[in-house]
């Protein structure tokens, strides 16, 4: 994929100091961690980024998950041509990040490279992933023991409920409005989307390859999954377009 466009890169520097530091002893697990991702850093400003994606997948399989580690691997993808697996490694990191200007103008930048039908995300669904689902289960508890507080000490000193009447339904009408939202974040984590990663993808009428194509899609399209059948994904990109694709030409990732 070419673009003028130069996505924004984060790295460490100092896998050198690390090496002569810790050279001559055995190293621990986080300085091998370390060591391998500035390794894999060095590999994407070679531009290497097939390699750099690679080594970035090992140290995620090792368990090292981190929003610079997504991060940069959502890069490398995009860099190596491979819009989709970009895509699902920016909603991985989103997860970890919800707010980072630089991760969702890169994750914006990847989305306006689709070809073709793809998810549209509302806005009111952008906005929800604004806050993690531990910031939004945080705001709806605080709001609810605040309003549980109030209801207390109206019981406790009713002298002071006309006082207290409006902040109580005022609190109570924002703390169902947080409860309502991170109702529908839990369930748009529990529903992921489908990220095409094939160049090309058929959806087909049905859940077998002989059945007949209801709509193309290509590399970074994202769609809704509806159901599934063995190794079949029902999915839609709008209410239009149906149909049944492969589950190896998808990968699929947290919706955001």
């Amino acid at each position: 994929m070419n673009s003028s466009r130069a996505l924004k890169f984060r790295g460490l520097r100092f896998g050198w100091l690390m090496l002569l530091v810790f050279g001559f002893t055995f190293p621990s697990r986080a300085e091998v961690s370390a060591i391998d991702f500035d390794f894999a850093n060095k590999l994407y400003e070679q531009g290497k980024f097939a390699e750099a994606a690679s080594a970035y997948e090992k140290l995620l399989r090792s368990g090292k998950a981190s929003l610079a580690l997504y991060y940069n691997l959502g890069n490398a993808f995009f860099k190596a041509g491979q819009l989709g697996r970009a895509l699902a490694a920016y909603h991985q990191a989103e997860q970890l990040a919800p707010r980072d200007p630089d991760l969702r103008a890169n994750l914006r930048f990847a989305r306006n490279q689709v070809q073709g039908p793809t998810l549209m995300i509302p806005k009111w669904q952008e906005w929800l992933t604004h806050l993690s689902l531990d910031e939004w289960s945080w705001l709806a508890a605080g709001s609810f023991w605040i309003w549980l507080l109030l209801l207390t000490f109206g019981q406790w000193r009713p002298a002071f409920k006309p006082t207290l009447r409006n902040y109580t339904v005022g609190l109570g009408v924002i703390t169902a409005l947080l409860s309502a939202c991170l109702a529908i974040a839990l369930q748009l984590r529990s529903s992921p989307a489908a990220i095409v990663i094939s160049h090309e993808a058929v959806v087909r009428q049905a859940p077998i390859d002989e059945a007949q194509s209801a709509f193309t899609v290509h590399d970074g399209a994202e769609l809704e999954v509806l159901d599934r059948k063995d190794d079949w994904l029902q999915v839609s990109s709008d209410p239009r377009r149906l149909g049944w694709v492969r589950r190896d030409q998808v990968l699929l990732a947290p919706r955001s």
